[in-house]
């Protein structure tokens, strides 16, 4: 019986230690598969953010209150309903390792039927096993035909990627800054321009702040306050035209 007692407390301890550790992981936007969704209300204007762990939030802490999704929502209201599809690694290239198109989680905001789609992707892409400049244009592209062709039609925007930052004398992830400066951002304006969509530039706005980086490649809550308000500021001036 008391070898019964024992081992029904061991159970219990760590079951105990394992939702700690999950609530710390979670609080500081380290479980990057877990992706509780809003439902939407009649006649709120459903928003999808799409993109990697910068969109997702990895690394934020209070993940839940300061990603930037759930700060756009915030700065919004509750005329809108606005929906984190970010996801860790995830690359705009099908031939990358971990392509975005290949998720469930695409589908899903897909499913959504959202009213507007914002994208944010590009970082992982730079790596030096991923990185293919026709395939990330083509790619691309088609990825953001795929929203715009949806049955509602809904408005598309896409950003282009903050830079990284060394820490420690260097770049985090296999992330390569040369690529994301020289290539990534002209190609996803060109993309932009292309597919006829807004770009907002986070690499401008970023540039000059690495103190706003917490490991030099994810933005802290602060910085991913700094992106709510960007992309709140343009629809604003979008919704009113």
């Amino acid at each position: 019986m008391k070898k019964i007692i024992l081992i029904a407390g061991i159970v219990i301890a760590l079951v105990v230690i394992g939702c700690i550790v999950c609530a710390v992981l979670y609080s500081n936007g380290l479980l990057g598969f877990y992706h509780p969704q809003r439902q939407a209300k009649e006649g709120q204007v459903k928003i999808a953010c799409v993109g990697d762990s910068i969109t997702y939030g990895y690394g934020v802490k209070k993940w839940q209150q300061n990603n930037y999704p759930a700060q756009l929502q915030d700065m919004l209201g509750e005329g809108f309903c606005v929906n984190n599809y970010g996801y860790s690694g995830r690359t705009a290239q099908t031939t990358g390792d971990r392509p975005y198109s290949a998720e469930k989680l695409y589908k899903q905001s897909k499913d959504f039927a959202p009213n507007i789609v914002i994208f944010m992707l590009g970082s992982n892409d730079s790596k030096a096993f991923n990185w293919n400049k026709e395939n990330f244009i083509k790619d691309y592209k088609t990825l953001v035909e795929s929203y715009q062709n949806l049955p509602n039609q809904p408005r598309v925007y896409v950003m282009a990627p903050p830079p990284v930052f060394e820490v420690g004398g260097k770049v985090k992830y296999n992330i390569d800054q040369e690529v994301i400066a020289k290539e990534i951002v002209p190609l996803t304006k060109q993309l932009a321009k292309e597919s006829g969509v807004p770009c907002i530039d986070l690499y401008a706005i970023f540039e000059d702040k690495p103190e706003l980086f917490s490991d030099g490649c994810h933005p802290t809550a602060a910085g991913a306050k700094i992106i709510a308000d960007t992309v709140r500021t343009q629809l604003s001036k979008d919704l009113t035209k």
